[in-house]
């Protein structure tokens, strides 16, 4: 009972009584311990509540239990593994000489790609030796030791911080992790994805430790290559890459170090310690006594549109979900392997899909055998199968059952971790208008996807301007400029706040996703560089027109305000890339989440 809730009850009364018998150990049994004394103790040991070391919490769903327990090591990308896939990198794709530059960014690029090609064939080569369920099984192994790793540490991330909080270490040490689970996650799915297309299905030999190694390190070199060269056309970094005598390259990576790398430390600070707030929940959740119907939760219009994208309803994906994890607990293990008919027995029988959302439901979430890796199949793109790309339709995110083919005998693994993240990722970031809009086909939920931006576009002006107001401004949000005088070119501020003190804000409201490669880093940081066009100029010229007609402002804040109180921000809905840029013309202090 002390053990099950968010306090460190229960380490304090394990304390005291080691403290109480240590003492009449070394008094003598009989000596009489004070209250204070040991209080005094227990207070220079375990002041912070948020210490301890036993996290006991009671689950209503047997899935949790089942990942908790399973739970392993992970197996991480090791240095020496990831240099020595490095030597003779270089050989075959460039006619430069050890020592000398690649200086333009034809150059730089066209050595790259060779290179992400070069690195792929030495992939392929090694999974066609392989047997496939082999591969399968020890990279989907890896795959849910991440995942599960990463859920151990949210929900242990109060403790930890309690702990270690002597200074900045906790958040080095948590961000390390984090890069290093990233790292071998993305090289594990990669190698998921392409075995399903290039490993035998019979006749190969199994993969051991030693291979699986190579092949993850391998993985990693062909993303950081791709990387770099995302890097140089987008003009992150100089297009300079010098040639080594071991074959190796190396080019400036100083934009990793600025913007980055604090980009990213940032954001896994605020994530971290948001798990870290979030701890009582884990002690406070109830048993769901009723089913919670669907028009509960979704609207008619996002029913309708993902009824029309994917060819089931969000019950019925939730139902097909659901039935897989049932099947993950029924076995014991997190990883499962079944065939495609035990598959469609489970989902039409037990569950009481009908056919055809059976077979949308495999459709979508379903990663199929096809003939080569690097060939998309009809109705996808290049995009849709490079690891190193965001938000891909032909990922093991998105599709996380592997499955080798049609025939009721063929196989079908997937990880419940994954499947669940799954369920997660695709129903409620489709609902929320998270993922890109080239993701989907239909034209319903392009409809769909277009119309929730723009409203939850707006509701976040609204929020912003609601806070400032709560924080003793005046604000109003969405302010025509054509209300202050100004062109209807100009559109409109998102937000105004003043004070009657003659401080006065014009605020830039955006909710954008959180950037997770340098890719769309890259993207971000081109559309907000305050250049012809961009998202960010015609904010600025909506400021410069202002500061040009500082009265224009009187109808509304109820005064004239001096120039140099007139400030322009840019808020945004997550951590952007754009805070750690130096060459903006807004200052880089001026641009914060909504958070802060």
């Amino acid at each position: 009972m002390h053990f099950q809730q968010p306090e460190n009850t229960g380490e304090k009364f394990v304390l005291q009584a080691i403290a109480r018998g240590l003492v009449r150990l070394h008094q003598g049994v009989g000596w009489d311990v004070e209250d204070s004394f040991i209080e005094s103790l227990l207070e220079r040991i375990i002041a912070d509540q948020g210490m301890r070391v036993l996290h006991l919490y009671q689950t209503h769903y047997p899935i949790e239990r089942l990942l908790v327990q399973q739970g392993t090591r992970p197996t991480f990308v090791a240095q020496e593994d990831f240099v020595f896939a490095k030597l003779r990198l270089a050989s075959g794709c460039t006619q430069g000489k050890p020592g000398e530059f690649l200086e333009t960014k034809s150059e730089c690029n066209d050595f790259l790609h060779k290179v992400v090609d070069k690195v792929w064939r030495r992939i392929h080569d090694l999974l066609q030796q392989f047997d496939r369920t082999s591969v399968v099984r020890r990279a989907l192994a890896v795959h849910e030791a991440v995942i599960q790793d990463r859920d151990h540490w949210r929900r242990t991330a109060q403790a930890i911080i309690a702990l270690y909080s002597t200074g900045e270490d906790v958040f080095a040490v948590a961000q390390k992790r984090e890069h290093d689970r990233s790292r071998v996650g993305l090289a594990a799915r990669t190698i998921l994805e392409m075995a399903i297309c290039e490993c035998p299905v019979s006749g190969g030999r199994e993969l051991s430790g030693w291979d699986l190694d190579e092949l993850l390190a391998k993985a990693a070199l062909l993303v950081e290559a791709a990387t770099d060269s995302d890097a140089i056309q987008s003009d992150l970094v100089k297009p300079r890459i010098q040639l080594h005598p071991n074959g190796e390259y190396t080019l400036d990576r100083s934009f990793h170090d600025t913007v980055i790398r604090p980009f990213f430390a940032n954001y896994l600070r605020e994530e971290f310690e948001d798990a870290a707030g979030d701890y009582s929940k884990l002690y406070h959740r109830k048993r769901q006594t009723r089913r919670t119907r669907m028009e509960e939760i979704y609207s008619r219009d996002f029913i309708s549109a993902f009824g029309a994208e994917f060819g089931l309803t969000p019950d019925e994906a939730i139902d097909g979900m659901a039935e897989l994890m049932d099947l993950a607990v029924e076995i014991g293990s997190v990883l499962i392997e079944t065939t495609v008919g035990a598959l469609r027995e489970r989902l039409t029988i037990v569950r009481g899909l009908s056919l055809e959302p059976y077979r949308a439901f495999v459709r979508t979430f379903g990663l199929f055998h096809r003939p080569a890796w690097d060939q998309p199949p009809g109705g996808f793109n290049i995009k849709d199968l490079s690891p190193w790309r965001f938000s891909r339709r032909l990922s093991v995110t998105v599709r996380p059952m592997l499955v080798f083919g049609e025939r009721d005998d063929d196989k079908v693994f997937y990880g419940a971790g994954a499947l669940r993240e799954t369920l997660g990722y695709l129903v409620a970031r489709t609902e929320r208008g998270q993922l890109p809009s080239t993701f989907f086909t239909s034209e319903e939920m392009k409809s769909y996807w277009g119309a929730v931006n723009h409203e939850r576009g707006h509701a976040f002006s609204k929020s912003v301007a609601d806070d400032f107001r709560n924080k003793g401004w005046r604000a109003r949000d969405e302010v025509q400029m054509t209300q202050l005088g100004g062109p209807s070119e100009l559109g409109d501020l998102d937000v105004l706040a003043w004070m009657p003190t003659g401080e006065v804000l014009l605020i830039e409201c955006k909710r954008l996703q959180l950037a997770r490669t340098v890719a769309e880093i890259a993207e971000i940081c081109r559309r907000f560089r305050g250049e012809a066009k961009d998202e960010l100029n015609k904010h600025m010229r909506r400021v410069a027109w202002v500061m040009q007609h500082p009265s224009s402002l009187e109808s509304i804040v109820g005064f004239v305000p001096d120039l140099c109180r007139i400030e322009a921000r840019l808020v945004t809905s997550t951590h952007v890339p754009m805070m750690y840029l130096k060459s903006l013309p807004i200052p880089v202090d001026k641009i914060r989440p909504f958070g802060e």
